[in-house]
């Protein structure tokens, strides 16, 4: 092995003797000669992309202004009744005159095919209106009949969310995934400071009457909104001249992390994912307003 070593480093040496060494008189060109000034300066270049890698990559275009996008869902056909709630104890509390109130995973105005209870949210601004900073004042999340009265909400992290409980009985409220739970007795209040952002609402449960759940939406900013009963959204002061990605959820939606996908004729330029999303840029005071029709397909249920 050490012979072979030697004998492969005798033919590189060999291989770069000059010609004129070998006996011949002949110029032979070796190629460009690097110029020290310029080695040095390549270098210190190459150490400082080592350095600092982000120097070098590009960054996201930024825009100008500021822009609103506002509308409305519509359940396309006729929504699947919704079966009452299975209420197994204290029937003279968790009832309203003995019958259970119908469940709410979809909730569909009979008229207008309004769509009830849908959580749209910037993804990631570049930038935040001050109108969208977050808020100091506290929300109401209350319990009554046995149910939360906001089955969907959403708050700002920092926020306080003063939860109660109307009923004349107790209730275990449990924040999933947000290290909240606990009883709250009959027509008591606990506060709860809003610590974190979620990606999708956390689930809000009761372990003494387990029909009870509700949906809790945390964010940074306040670019989101949650329909009505009107179906209908608007979401103010978005940054205008850059690309922008909503997220749009249903505690129904059959869409991954429950996604919800409707279809915009009247947008095209409205660009839906498989995953519930939507890719648009918005011009300086332009006020967006698209009518987003769901397919019963689009609901899990």
């Amino acid at each position: 092995m050490k012979h072979r070593r030697l004998y492969a480093w005798l033919s590189a040496v060999i291989s770069v003797v000059p010609v004129a060494l070998l006996g011949c008189e002949r110029h032979v060109n070796l190629g460009p000669v690097a110029e020290a000034g310029a080695a040095k300066a390549i270098h210190e270049a190459l150490v400082s992309a080592k350095a600092n890698p982000a120097a070098g990559a590009k960054t996201a275009p930024t825009g100008t202004g500021w822009a609103t996008l506002k509308g409305q869902f519509v359940f396309d056909g006729d929504p699947p009744p919704m079966p009452p709630y299975n209420v197994t104890k204290e029937q003279d509390i968790c009832t309203v005159g003995g019958k259970a109130l119908p469940q709410e995973k979809l909730v569909v105005a009979p008229d207008s095919k309004a769509i009830k209870n849908v959580v749209v949210f910037l993804r990631d601004p570049s930038r935040i209106h001050e109108s969208a900073n977050p808020k100091a004042d506290s929300v109401e999340f209350d319990q009554k009949h046995c149910l939360f009265l906001s089955h969907v909400a959403g708050v700002t992290v920092g926020q306080t969310l003063n939860i109660k409980n109307s009923d004349t009985t107790g209730h275990n409220t449990n924040i999933i995934g947000a290290g909240f739970n606990q009883l709250i007795p009959a027509g008591g209040a606990i506060p709860y400071k809003i610590q974190k952002e979620t990606q999708v609402p956390n689930q809000v449960t009761c372990s003494i009457h387990p029909w009870m759940t509700a949906y809790l939406l945390t964010r940074k900013n306040g670019y989101f909104a949650i329909t009505g009963d009107d179906g209908k959204f608007e979401i103010r002061n978005v940054p205008a001249g850059e690309p922008l990605e909503f997220q749009v959820w249903h505690e129904s939606g059959a869409a991954a992390g429950g996604g919800l996908v409707g279809t915009t004729a009247d947008a095209p330029d409205l660009k839906w994912s498989n995953r519930g999303r939507v890719a648009i840029t918005l011009q300086p005071d332009q006020v967006k307003e698209v009518k987003i029709v769901v397919p019963a397909a689009a609901f899990h249920l």
